[in-house]
């Protein structure tokens, strides 16, 4: 279901009962990331190919956990998170130095997320008790963050043979054993929302902050669940990454930004607040991860591939722009 109604359209009866939006949204998506696929393997008929596929789950896997949590933000109103990278990078570290003192998977994963939630909070008090933007809070954030963290490390990797190393490469059905939680995750996330009530409180001040405050919704507990539960997803997604990227450094999850912003607002989800329809974040994902392998096959460098990725969020950007004038999801 989606996310589509402010809180000033919600039926006064206390059952709340969102309509489904947003699968004009999911054929559009389904029809580029088709015609992409298409074109890509004609050009190159190798394209089509399950190691095409690997790395496109691969890719899916950690972006897709990333923007649920930033979904969430913007669902809420808070626009956009852009401290991510460094609670990416904090909750990674984490999950190294727990994999490297020998604790079990379930161990790492939690601290991992513990780690993330707390990123999550440090953010959220800032916006709440000094009352400031969250988009500039969060940019702040995360070049402090960053910083920080060169200070701390240079390099890190998992331990060979840990329980997290080999779930980073594990195959189940055909497809990275990391793929499957992100998709999950996804589709819970997405049936979960409308339904529960911390979910419709934070479509409520999303939509309508005056509206919501007038019915005892509290916007400063509000901003602070949303932001631990995004900061969960980030330390979950750091344990993705962690177990799938190798070595890595403070600077190694800021590529992935552009396309976690753009995913969320090819999905529908409004920047403003109150729209949005996560089920869709599968195909938009789907499609930005699929576009980096495509350009490869194309033969184009890693500049072009910004390029394309820059032009795609301008895109994305005028999208969210053109639906919050017309009022639509």
């Amino acid at each position: 279901m989606s996310l589509g109604q402010t809180i000033d359209a919600l039926p006064q009866t206390s059952g709340l009962r969102l309509r489904l939006h947003g699968w004009g949204t999911g054929a559009m998506l389904m029809a580029a990331w088709l015609l992409l696929i298409a074109a890509t393997g004609i050009y190159r008929a190798d394209f089509i190919s399950h190691q095409t596929l690997l790395a496109v789950a691969f890719t899916m896997s950690i972006v897709g956990v990333l923007s649920i949590g930033q979904g969430l933000v913007a669902i809420s109103g808070g626009f956009i998170d852009l401290s991510q990278p460094a609670g990416l990078i904090g909750a990674s570290l984490v999950a190294v130095r727990l994999s490297e003192a020998g604790l079990p998977l379930w161990i790492v994963i939690a601290g991992a997320i513990a780690a993330g939630m707390a990123w999550g909070a440090f953010n959220a008090a800032i916006i709440v008790f000094a009352k400031l933007n969250p988009v500039i809070v969060t940019l702040a954030t995360n070049f402090i963050g960053l910083a920080v963290l060169f200070l701390v490390f240079q390099l890190a990797e998992v331990p060979l043979g840990s329980p997290i190393y080999a779930f980073g490469r594990a195959n189940l059905l055909g497809l990275p054993a990391i793929w499957w939680p992100m998709v999950a995750l996804v589709l819970v996330v997405g049936f979960l929302l409308p339904r529960t009530r911390y979910g419709r409180r934070a479509i409520a001040v999303g939509g309508n902050r005056m509206a919501a405050r007038a019915r005892g919704i509290s916007l400063k507990a509000t901003r602070f669940a949303i932001f631990i539960a995004a900061g969960g997803f980030v330390g979950f997604a750091a344990v993705l990454f962690a177990a799938t990227s190798g070595p890595f450094n403070p600077g190694s999850g800021s590529a992935m930004q552009l396309n976690i912003i753009a995913g969320v607002i090819l999905a529908g989800i409004s920047l403003a607040g109150g729209r949005g329809n996560f089920w869709m974040l599968l195909l938009s994902v789907g499609f930005l991860s699929t576009i980096p392998t495509a350009l490869v096959f194309f033969g184009l460098s890693s500049d072009t591939q910004s390029i394309f990725q820059g032009l795609i969020l301008i895109i994305a950007v005028a999208i969210d722009g053109l639906r919050a004038r017309r009022g639509t999801p």
